[in-house]
C-alpha cells in the first residue's frame, strides 16, 4: 500500500469544480486525484526539475485508480472579488459609453507611486468548509521501490496548496495502512473524479513548456464501498431529497412541523385520486368521521437541517421523503408521482418556498443522503420525539420504555441504552420545548416530546424516525461519532 495524506490547514478549501465550465460557482469535492498529481509536478519543477523525481512521478501514473478517505463539506459559497489583472504599461482603456453607444478612452488608476496602470476585474472564488481538515489518497496494490518513496516524499512536502492559492495544505505520505475508503473505483459510481493516468507527466509539462494550459486527464466513477455485512435498518429505506428555495431569509429547524404539515396537504392535493394510503397514511376502511390510521408505514416526510457540527445555524436546508421498504410497484409510481408534482410551498408569513430535486452533484452535507443513513451505533434525535403516551416521569424509565418500544414499532433493533433529556446531543439542534406539539386528535391531551439518545450493540442504518410523528418530521435521527455526557 502507498498513498499520501493532505492536511487542509485552514480547515476549508477553495478549489472550483472544472465540470461547471468557467462558472467557477461550485466547490470540487472530493479532491480530484489529478489535482493532487497535478501540485506533485509543480514540487517537482520548483525544486529543480530532478530525473529521479520525474521517474518517481512516472511510477506514479502508471498506478490504477485511487481509493480515497475524506470528510464532507459543511457548507459552501462562491464569492466575487475584484482582482488586479496584469499590469500595463498603457495608462488608457476603451470602455463603452451607455448613453454614446460609442467607445471612449477612459485613464486607468495608476499603482501607487509608479506609472503602472492596473484594471480589477470580477473573479469568483468557490470555498467550502470541512468536516474533516485530513484526506487520504492511496493504491492499495502499490509497493514503491525506496528511492522512488523517497522522492515522492520529498515532492510531496514541496506542495503548498491545492487549488486556489489561498487553499493551504501539507502533504505527506500515509504512515497507517488501516484505512477505510469512503470512495472506490466503480463502474456504477455516482459521481466522476480526475485521475492520472500514462503520460500525463509528459503532457503536463508538454503543456508548460507551450505556455498554454493543460488539458483535462481522464475522468473514473467512483462510487461508495458496499458493507461486508447486513446492516440493521428500519421500515423507512428510499431517501428522495429537495432543497428549499427562497429569496428571503431561511426557516429555523423549528418551522418544520408548519412546513411538514403544508407539503403533505399539498402532496394529497396533486396526488392521483383516490389517494393511496401509502401518502395519506389512513386505512382502506378509514372516513372523516372514523379516522382510522394505517397498520404499516407510509410516506414519511422529513426535514433535513444545517446540524451535526460546531458551525451548525440549525436552518433548514431542504426536506426528503422517505418510502417503506417493500411496497408494491404501483404504490412508489404514486409517491412519485405526488413528490414530482409539488414544486412550491406556501407558509403564509413565511414566504413561498420553491423544491428543487437534489441530484448527484449536491454538495451540501447536509442534503447527501447518506449523512442521514450512513450506519451507527449511535443515534441522536435533530427532531425531538414524540411518546406515545404521557409518562408519569417524563425523564424517568417509563418514557425510556415508551421510546423502546417506539424503536421496534419503527423497525429498529431494541437499543441497548436510552438516555433522555430536553436538549439535543445533536450540535445545533434546538431543545425540545421550541418545537410545538404533535397535534392531537379532538378530545385527546398534548403529547410530549423529548430530545433521545439511542445506542445499539450493531450498526444500524438510517433513516432513523421514531415515535408517534416519525411519518411528519418528528423523531428524526442523526449518528453521533462518540458520546457526549
Amino acid at each position: 500500500m502507498f498513498g499520501f495524506e493532505i492536511r487542509y490547514l485552514r480547515g476549508a478549501l477553495t478549489a472550483a469544480d472544472v465540470g461547471r465550465g468557467a462558472e467557477k460557482d461550485e466547490v470540487e469535492w472530493p479532491p480530484h486525484p489529478d489535482r493532487l498529481f497535478c501540485a506533485l509536478v509543480q514540487a517537482w519543477a520548483d525544486s529543480g526539475s530532478m530525473p529521479t523525481g520525474k521517474a518517481a512521478l512516472e511510477w506514479l501514473e502508471q498506478l490504477e485508480p485511487p481509493f480515497l478517505r475524506c470528510g464532507e463539506l459543511l457548507s459552501t459559497h462562491a464569492v466575487q472579488r475584484y482582482v488586479p489583472v496584469n499590469d500595463k504599461l498603457d495608462q488608457l482603456t476603451r470602455k463603452r459609453d451607455k448613453n454614446t453607444k460609442t467607445y471612449v478612452e477612459q485613464p486607468l488608476p495608476l499603482i501607487q507611486e509608479t506609472l503602472l496602470a492596473r484594471d480589477r476585474k470580477p473573479r469568483r472564488f468557490a470555498v467550502g468548509t470541512l468536516s474533516e481538515e485530513r484526506v487520504q489518497i492511496w493504491w492499495p496494490k502499490a509497493n514503491p521501490e525506496p528511492e522512488i518513496a523517497s522522492q515522492l516524499c520529498q515532492l510531496a512536502r514541496g506542495v503548498a496548496c491545492l487549488g486556489h492559492s489561498s487553499s493551504l495544505v501539507a502533504v505527506d505520505l500515509l504512515q497507517s495502512d488501516d484505512l477505510r475508503p469512503d470512495w472506490i473505483p466503480s463502474r456504477d459510481g455516482v459521481i466522476a473524479l480526475r485521475v492520472p493516468g500514462p503520460g500525463r507527466f509528459a503532457e503536463l509539462v508538454a503543456a508548460y513548456e507551450g505556455n498554454r494550459r493543460p488539458p483535462l486527464s481522464d475522468w473514473v466513477n467512483y462510487g461508495r464501498p458496499a458493507s461486508p455485512v447486513a446492516i440493521a435498518q428500519g421500515h423507512h429505506r428510499e431517501l428522495f431529497v429537495f432543497r428549499l428555495k427562497s429569496d428571503g431569509p431561511p426557516l429555523p429547524l423549528e418551522a418544520s412541523a408548519k412546513l411538514m404539515a403544508v407539503w403533505r396537504s399539498a402532496l394529497l392535493a396533486k396526488a392521483n385520486q383516490p389517494v393511496s394510503e401509502i401518502i395519506s397514511g389512513h386505512a382502506p376502511d378509514s372516513t372523516p368521521e372514523n379516522p382510522r390510521p394505517l397498520p404499516g408505514p407510509h410516506l414519511a416526510l422529513l426535514p433535513l437541517a444545517d446540524v451535526g457540527h460546531r458551525f451548525a445555524r440549525a436552518h433548514l436546508l431542504g426536506v426528503a421523503a422517505a418510502l417503506p421498504a417493500g411496497i408494491a410497484s404501483c404504490q412508489r409510481s404514486a409517491c412519485l408521482c405526488a413528490l414530482g408534482r409539488v414544486n412550491e410551498l406556501t407558509l403564509g408569513r413565511l414566504g413561498t418556498w420553491r423544491l428543487e430535486r437534489c441530484d448527484a452533484s449536491e454538495r451540501r452535507v447536509g442534503l447527501l443522503p447518506e449523512t442521514w443513513t450512513r450506519p451507527s451505533r449511535l443515534w441522536s434525535s435533530v427532531t425531538p420525539v414524540v411518546l406515545g403516551r404521557y409518562p408519569k416521569d417524563l425523564w424517568g424509565e417509563e418514557a425510556r420504555a415508551l421510546i423502546r418500544e417506539a424503536c421496534l414499532i419503527a423497525g429498529l433493533p431494541e437499543p441497548i441504552q436510552v438516555a433522555v433529556a430536553p436538549v439535543a446531543w445533536t450540535l445545533g439542534a434546538p431543545p425540545a420545548f421550541r418545537f410545538p406539539p404533535l397535534p392531537s386528535r379532538p378530545g385527546k391531551p398534548v403529547r410530549a416530546h423529548v430530545h433521545v439518545l439511542l445506542e445499539f450493540d450493531q450498526p444500524v442504518a438510517g433513516p432513523v424516525l421514531v415515535g408517534a410523528g416519525r411519518h411528519l418530521g418528528y423523531g428524526l435521527f442523526r449518528q453521533l461519532e462518540e458520546w457526549r455526557a
